[in-house]
């Protein structure tokens, strides 16, 4: 039997490596996925659950213990090192979250390859099977999702694959890039998947998968047939013409303006609602280019499940000119208002560097939080409307305390503006805590000084980056790494860990939190270090250096009354331009920690 790239050569052509152990494992169904809180020793989902909350209720790790915590096993799986993306001269970055169910590990890489893994024996990870979706232009993925007896994957050529879970054969591939549409600006050729595909059933028995668009064009939440990969639905993160928003962009500038939304989903099973954040608009530097709210950007949008009608939005930041993108999770979590009234309510961490609360139902503001002290770009938040102070509706352009990158200003006259562009992270995930009602986040605190280096119409390409062919100087100081700690009902910041990594890094914390029911709050930080906090005190009870950059979210399980972190680390072709270049490992691993 031969051997090609570690798999069996003969299979591999096939797309799947199989490596001829045991593998059966109850299907994840719809019910399970409804109620996988109640499956504390899996992690059935990205967020764990719905709701999006990131709680483990697993305490065999706790604040008594956790010093002891140690490497059990790790594994390789493939990642940034094999492949380089033709269209952008990069590797990966490995920001997937691994899956756990019943004694098997699901994990992805930058290729978009999937592996299973028999963990069941608690000391090593035995590989099952691989499959190789044969992307040709990798660059990240976000994750994958269970349903029933699929594994199913969004890649970055807009593909939607179904896997049998148990083999790894191919069950259904679809793609799921729209057709050419000049009227809209859509090229399928320049489309990708960069969020984690979300499955479900709707309140009309639907089963499907959730999926949000990249690249060009206009940006979109897509819904996809669980069974088949048939699209049932496509809602636009742009108002087009006839939508009773449409006008909030200029001109024609709406068809390039992407809004898209690439991060976490969350979904109401009561309500049969998704809730999805939105990108920044583009070109993202030039506001001055699409004068106008740009609805629906750096938004939260509330999405019928069976029907993608929009139900309603919440705009935090309109006419953003500092890439303040709001693409992070909605977690699903009851509030109580000023007069005693209990909303149901999704919040959620904004790069603009405020904290949201709004009415699950109505979209109705309920409150913002400021995440740092030192934020400048607004005098606050209207208590009202939820809009920044300074906003005035129907101006176009918005000027807020601090003024954006603005055209034909110099470097010199760039104003200081806070929080930096990477403050809260966007699609790495927040944590939330039940007991006390406290939610934590890790981000990036500091400030920048922007300027326009080249105007959008010098070289625009309707097809190109973020900035349409404009440019920006973006020079940060003052940045630190921190762990922030939010009293969502006391609308206050309680608590925060600043880490100064001593590196050029202006992304310090992409990570994202685990909390779990011993008291322990997990992250990740650029220079390598993996670390628990007091969820009270966020003092560091314990840490490791893994060696390299990590850019996934924790998650925890349990076999046998065994209680297991685990990660994705390395891999991260972001790290050029930190300082750290050559302490990255460009190839990913499995990460397993235990008592």
């Amino acid at each position: 039997m031969k051997f090609r790239n570690g798999l069996i050569a003969g299979v591999a052509a096939a797309g799947v490596a199989t490596f001829g152990f045991g593998a059966i494992a109850a299907p994840t169904t719809p019910e399970r996925l409804r109620n996988a809180a109640a499956e504390p020793h899996n992690w059935l989902m990205t967020n764990q659950t719905y709701g999006g909350a990131r709680y483990s209720r697993l305490s065999a790790i706790n604040k008594t213990n956790v010093a002891g915590l140690h490497i059990v096993y790790m594994a390789a799986i493939g990642g940034a090192a094999t492949t380089t993306n033709a269209r952008s001269g990069s590797t990966g970055s490995e920001m997937a979250v691994p899956l756990a169910e019943d004694g098997y590990l699901y994990v992805t890489d930058a290729h978009n390859k999937i592996m299973k893994f028999d963990v069941r024996g608690g000391n090593r990870a035995i590989p099952l099977w691989r499959h190789d979706p044969q992307v040709e232009n990798p660059s990240r993925t976000r994750g994958i999702a269970l349903l029933n007896n699929m594994v199913i994957q969004a890649t970055n050529d807009a593909r939607i694959i179904a896997v049998d879970k148990e083999s790894g054969e191919v069950i259904w591939e679809v793609s799921g890039a729209e057709e050419v549409n000049p009227g809209l600006g859509t090229d399928p050729n320049n489309r990708l998947f960069r969020g984690y595909p979300l499955t479900l059933e709707t309140a009309g028995g639907q089963l499907m998968v959730g999926l949000g668009a990249g690249g060009a064009g206009v940006g979109w939440l897509g819904g996809f047939d669980a069974t088949t990969g048939e699209n049932l639905w496509r809602s636009y993160t742009i108002p087009l013409p006839g939508d009773p928003n449409f006008g909030t962009w200029p001109g024609d500038t709406w068809k390039t303006g992407r809004v898209m939304p690439w991060g976490n989903q969350t979904y109401d099973v009561d309500t049969n609602t998704i809730f999805v954040g939105t990108g920044e608009p583009s070109p993202v530097y030039d506001p001055e280019f699409r004068p106008g709210d740009n609805l629906y950007s750096a938004s939260t949008l509330a999405i019928d499940a069976d029907s993608g009608e929009l139900k309603w939005f919440f705009q935090e930041t309109p006419n953003d000119g500092w890439d303040y993108d709001s693409s992070g999770t909605r977690m699903i979590i009851p509030f109580t208002d000023a007069d005693g009234v209990v909303h149901r309510a999704v919040h959620s961490w904004s790069r603009n560097g405020f904290f949201y609360s709004l009415d699950l139902n109505t979209g109705e503001f309920l409150q913002a939080v400021a995440e740092y002290d030192n934020i400048n770009w607004t005098k606050g938040i209207d208590s009202k409307t939820g809009k920044p102070m300074e906003y005035v509706a129907g101006a176009g352009h918005q000027i807020y305390n601090v003024a954006g990158p603005t055209r034909g200003r110099s470097a010199d006259d760039a104003p200081l503006v806070c929080n930096t562009w990477g403050g809260s992270p966007t699609y790495w995930p927040p944590s939330y805590d039940p007991n006390t009602g406290i939610t934590y986040q890790t981000g990036t605190q500091g400030c920048t000084y922007q300027t326009i280096t080249r105007i959008t119409e010098e070289a625009f390409n309707p097809l190109g980056g973020e900035r349409l062919g404009g440019g920006t100087s973006q020079i940060q100081v003052e940045t630190a790494a921190s762990l922030i700690a939010i009293d969502i009902q006391g609308g206050k910041v309680v608590n925060r860990y600043v880490r100064h990594q001593g590196i050029p890094n202006n992304r310090q914390a992409e990570v994202g939190t685990l909390l779990t029911a011993g008291g322990l709050v997990f992250t990740g930080w650029a220079d390598g270090t993996f670390a628990a906090y007091d969820k009270d005190s966020l003092a560091e009870l314990w840490s490791i250096n893994i060696g390299t950059d990590m850019k996934a979210a924790p998650m925890s399980f349990s076999i046998g009354g065994k209680q297991f972190i685990a990660h994705i680390a390395g891999g991260d072709n972001f790290s050029r331009g930190r300082g750290i270049q050559e302490f990255i490992m460009p190839s990913a691993n499995l990460v397993v920690y235990g008592l």
